[in-house]
């Protein structure tokens, strides 16, 4: 069938969560449908990224805006009761375009990808597939128990009208997917057990253990400018590593991703390299020691990890982000603070052969389970579920 896709950012280059999942789920589709994508798009579109994606496509269609329309469009959004994310991705002249394409190509099926794009079907007639992906109103309930006054308020204005938006728009779609349990456990209303699980997996034939010279001993990856990464940057460089300095004085960090913020370069020191984008993130991967992902807050799967295990690479993280994968006894150490977390670290640093076997372990949990290949079957099942079911009436 023809699945037209909508997604709130270019899905290239695979520098974010979102990006990355679209990218591989437009891949998967594409064997067995044919697809059209409308992209959204705050900033201009390389060829590079125009050629990434055009094997799967039979048509990309970018739909431009300037971040401050964006702004402006969000702020306009929320006066009339919607999340400023999704204002700052709903644009009238993108709305046109979008409908030109819809009427142009007549599919089969929209697939929404984030509630970002749901404004975007609201009037639809065929059949249309909301991917979740991740619980924003979760996640923005926890950004507003940190920052300051203005901030703990804005997110908290921001969790309240996502958790009404997220549970309005579900009558608008015939099937519903989502990252993991726990994110579908954290939407805030009970329809959410029909949503289909579908998570994100890794290449495995990439990320793949090398023989490299090692340069550092502990890792960090990640979009930096995400705030919850920025968080975990700057726990596992003022809080963890001075806990393992006093055991290892010689110790090396890399923090790698691109956009790292203000907060985040300043972290740089003799000891801790700020990186920013790299081009090949595998090898810093297989250039380090152990992997440390103190993760505090947050939504989704950490990709990070996934990425880690596949490498073979011990990994240190918090119950936060080892429950989005189901899995931690055997095949990862969780620490709950930043005293938990170093003595995790010391310990595989002086037991190598110790964090050798939680590799290798934490390498078949991947290849048996998180490979994009894997969740296929999941994802088009949810498609043929949006088609079955049609186009509800709508919220």
């Amino acid at each position: 069938m023809k699945i037209l896709v909508i997604t709130p950012r270019f899905p290239h280059p695979l520098d974010k969560g979102d990006k990355l999942r679209a990218y591989h789920q437009i891949r998967l589709m594409s064997k067995n449908h044919e697809i059209v994508v409308c992209a959204l798009s705050e900033r201009p579109v390389s060829q590079t990224s125009l050629d990434a994606l055009r094997p799967w496509c039979s048509r990309i269609e970018v739909l431009s805006f300037s971040p401050g329309r964006g702004r402006r469009a969000g702020l306009g959004a929320m006066v009339l009761g919607l999340p400023y994310q999704v204002g700052y991705f709903t644009h009238s002249e993108a709305a046109g375009r979008f409908r030109a394409v819809v009427d142009e190509e007549r599919p089969d099926l929209v697939f929404c990808q984030l509630v970002r794009t749901a404004e975007y079907v609201k009037d639809l007639s065929c059949p249309c597939l909301l991917d979740y992906m991740d619980a924003f109103s979760s996640g923005m309930a926890q950004r507003a128990t940190v920052g300051g006054p203005w901030a703990r308020g804005a997110h908290a204005l921001e969790h309240r009208l996502l958790e009404r938006y997220e549970r309005r728009v579900f009558d608008r779609f015939g099937a519903h997917t989502i990252i993991s349990e726990r994110d579908r456990a954290a939407l805030p209303f009970g329809q959410k057990q029909s949503i289909r699980v579908v998570p994100n997996g890794v290449d495995s034939e990439v990320f793949s253990p090398r023989d490299s010279e090692i340069r550092w001993d502990l890792l960090f990856v990640g979009n930096m400018a995400y705030p919850p990464n920025v968080r975990a940057a700057q726990t596992l460089v003022q809080d963890i590593l001075p806990r393992i300095r006093a055991h290892r004085p010689g110790i090396r960090v890399l923090i790698a991703g691109a956009n790292p913020t203000v907060a985040v370069r300043r972290l740089a020191s003799d000891a801790v390299e700020v990186s920013g984008w790299v081009d090949d993130v595998v090898d810093c991967y297989a250039k380090s020691r152990v992997f440390v992902a103190p993760m505090e807050w947050g939504t989704g799967m950490q990709n990070k990890l996934l990425q880690a295990m596949a490498m073979e690479l011990p990994c240190v993280t918090t119950p936060l982000a080892s429950e989005a994968l189901g899995h931690s006894a055997g095949v990862m150490r969780v620490g709950s603070d930043p005293e938990d977390l170093a003595q995790c670290v010391v310990a595989l640093l002086d037991q190598p052969e110790v964090g050798q076997s939680l590799g290798r372990k934490g390498r078949e949990i991947v290849v048996s389970q998180f490979q994009w290949e894997s969740t296929a079957q999941a994802l088009e099942g949810a498609l043929q579920q949006a088609v079955v079911m049609g186009r509800p009436d709508d919220g």
